[in-house]
């Protein structure tokens, strides 16, 4: 099998001190590092891009060039992570069982609760950019995002693009089946993370769920404190990472 680990990194050449800026920020080299290190131990390659694909749009979009650019079927199976996060685990991810794709569900944030911006965006009618007016566009009067088979209390299922492990048979049959990116642009304001769950909505595709600690997120935290195979530092909490870097809350080697 031949694996890799995948990471992407836009230089706005506006800067941002929160999302970066046109150099890396010492955050993002913190989740390089804790990646370059856990691929290592997987034994699978490592790759931190830097180069549009889609020149025309929101860069974040760019992410999904892994399944669009068929230079990526060389691999066997790719793990893209958001560099925003740090690998405690040794456990090696690329042992499980992961369909097309295995991702996380997000608990609660963005589907649970009557009020919250996610709520309002899902539920606006179209000509408001609403999602799920905009998943009956495409697929039907009758569809709805699935529910999640791991927590089936929650409203649907909402996967976290911060962690994606595709297969090839994934990256090739998302190649074929889903929807026009720019259509997906001219409909709505929204990114990659809510392309891909409208996109994997499609029951054609086999989604695994994995358990939430391969992408913890600071709400989920045990008292505050980062607990998972791999600790997804969202918001502010992302300039963190480097104090943490050389602890058990990173993979990481010696200089």
């Amino acid at each position: 099998m031949k694996n890799l680990i995948f990471q992407y990194y836009i230089p706005y050449e506006m800067g941002d001190k929160d999302i970066g800026g046109v150099e890396m920020p010492e955050w993002a080299h913190a989740g390089k590092r804790s990646a370059q290190a856990y691929a290592k131990l997987c034994g699978a390659d490592y790759i931190l891009d830097h180069d549009r694909y889609f020149e025309h749009i929101d860069p974040r979009l760019d992410s999904t060039k892994l399944i669009f650019d068929e230079k990526w079927d060389e691999y066997d199976n790719i793990l893209s992570i958001d560099l925003d996060m740090l690998i405690s685990t040794k456990w090696n991810i690329f042992d499980y069982i992961i369909g097309d794709v295995a991702m996380v569900h997000e608990l609660g944030v963005h589907t649970g609760g009557p009020a919250g911006w996610m709520r309002k965006v899902m539920d606006a009618p179209l000509y408001q950019r609403g999602i799920i007016a905009y998943g009956k566009h495409l697929f039907g009067k009758d569809w709805m995002f699935p529910k999640s088979e791991k927590y089936p209390e929650e409203r649907f299922r909402y996967l976290n693009g911060g962690l994606q492990l595709w297969s090839r048979e994934g990256r090739q049959k998302a190649r074929k089946h889903f929807t026009s990116i720019d259509d997906y642009v001219l409909h709505t304001r929204y990114t990659e993370q809510m392309y891909i769950n409208l996109q994997l909505s499609q029951p054609i595709f086999d989604v695994v769920e994995l358990d939430t600690s391969w992408n913890r997120m600071p709400y989920q935290w045990n008292g505050g404190q980062p607990d998972g195979k791999i600790n997804h530092f969202l918001a502010r909490t992302k300039f963190n990472m480097p104090k943490l870097e050389h602890t058990e809350l990173s993979i990481w080697e010696p200089s």
